[in-house]
């Protein structure tokens, strides 16, 4: 009988290894799914910087800080001022005001005669700097030659001597208000805010903050010489129009946009160069370790992240100045809250509360200066100081300026000989235009944003 049965098949069995490489297969499928998201995430958001008309590479930050082919360059007069520069050893120094360890004599008081003579010496010695430092600020355009394609590696060796010469400028207007030459300090304070707008285009944080220094020298050495001498009302009118110019918000929009660039490069650096650029800050991360920081998606993560909260702080540059120093700690408070598992991001954030803080100081300095020159005017046309800021409209001021810490207006109080015009500052409260104390004091003093005349 023949055999109708046949041979049963044997059944394969499933290893665990088999389910194992299953497994491991779906999880890379996955993590390739994530990463490729995430890049495509992050190239989008690059995208979008783009076409707001931001840079987006280190090498385009460089191309966009430009001027016209055709335009002279106030840099070159600048820097060569600095090659005829004579420095005094500080022994020298000691009895020289503004420039060295002296301090000036109170707004009523004149200098004294042993003073103005070292001054006058001090100032001959760097006549030739100062002849080429007042051609410079006379140009309007300007480009520093510095490299901003090596993003946080650029160069900027100008910096220091920029504020070198806004001092010297400084000594020298109150060497010619003390001279009553109010012609010529006048040209020295439109010097120091020429200097200062020849950085108003250099999308670097730092470089902004040099500018705005250079600027409280500026109102600083306005201040002290309208208590010294007498200006026409051409002269005040001169001084209004160049406050006004001085008040640049694109400045630090280009600053904060010159940094998201910067930052955002040194997430797609190589490991060393990571390492490198973030030695000595938060992050104790090894060559090993930042390699498999940056291949799990951490960096890209970070990056991402970056890229919106500096994004954030751009959008706070548009806003009036009394409304940014809260919008930018509540960005601040956003970036804290985030895990510190992100330790580039947490190395790499700047801290732009306190660069906010002194921005609004800045604009309260040039708006204070403004309605103090717009009282002088006022004196200058009646005799008589105003009785309230409204006096002053439409002749002397369109509006009265708001204070920049509470978006009220200025203050302004008639002292016992002149007047002081003030804003609240950072603070927050009134304290009726105390100014601040001419030696530092322990512990923190209640003081105002001032510009007081007497006289």
């Amino acid at each position: 009988m023949a055999n109708n049965e046949t041979a049963a098949k044997p059944r394969r069995k499933l290893k665990i290894s088999h389910i194992l490489i299953f497994l491991l297969l779906i999880i890379i499928a996955v993590f390739g799914i994530f990463r490729i998201r995430l890049r495509l995430k992050l190239n989008a958001k690059h995208s979008a910087v783009s076409a707001a008309g931001y840079p987006v590479t280190c090498a385009e930050l460089d191309e966009w800080y430009s001027i016209p082919e055709s335009a002279d360059n106030a840099a070159k007069a600048i820097i060569e001022s600095f090659s005829h520069y004579s420095k005094w050893d500080e022994e020298e120094l000691k009895l020289v005001p503004v420039v060295g360890k002296a301090e000036l004599p109170l707004r009523t008081e004149p200098l004294t005669e042993e003073t103005k003579t070292l001054v006058a010496l001090y100032l001959a010695d760097n006549q030739e700097a100062l002849d080429l430092l007042h051609k410079g600020t006379e140009i309007e355009q300007s480009r520093y030659p510095i490299d901003l394609s090596k993003g946080f590696e650029a160069v900027m060796p100008d910096l220091s001597n920029i504020r070198t010469a806004a001092r010297l400028l400084h000594l020298e207007g109150v060497l010619h208000a003390e001279n009553a030459k109010p012609e010529l300090a006048s040209r020295s304070i439109t010097s120091i805010f020429g200097l200062a707008r020849s950085l108003s285009k250099e999308p670097i944080l730092i470089s902004q903050l040099v500018r705005m220094a250079c600027q409280a020298l500026g109102v600083s050495a306005l201040e002290y010489t309208v208590n010294k001498t007498e200006f026409t009302d051409e002269q005040l009118v001169n001084f209004k129009r160049m406050l006004a110019n001085a008040q640049d918000s694109s400045a630090m929009t280009r600053a904060f946009a010159g940094e998201r660039c910067a930052g955002a490069s040194i997430f797609k650096e190589h490991s060393a160069r990571i390492l490198k650029l973030i030695n000595g800050g938060q992050s104790k991360l090894t060559v090993i370790p930042l390699a498999l920081y940056k291949f799990i998606g951490l960096a890209d993560m970070d990056a991402s992240i970056y890229l919106d909260l500096m994004s954030d702080y751009i959008e706070t540059t548009q806003l009036p100045p009394h409304q940014r120093q809260e919008a930018v700690d509540a960005i601040e408070a956003k970036f804290t809250a985030i895990s510190k598992v992100h330790i580039l991001l947490h190395a790499m954030m700047p801290a732009l509360s306190r660069v906010t803080t002194i921005d609004i100081r800045n604009i309260a300095q040039l708006h204070t200066a403004q309605v103090a020159l717009a009282i002088q005017r006022y004196r200058l046309a009646t005799g008589n100081i105003p009785e309230s800021l409204t006096d002053l409209l439409p002749t002397y001021l369109d509006a009265v300026p708001k204070d920049p810490f509470d978006g009220k207006e200025l203050r302004y109080k008639k002292l016992e000989t002149g007047f002081v015009v003030y804003s609240i500052g950072e603070d927050g409260n009134d304290d009726g235009g105390k100014e601040k104390p001419r030696k530092k004091t322990s512990g923190s003093v209640p003081v105002d944003i001032t510009f007081i005349i007497q006289r």
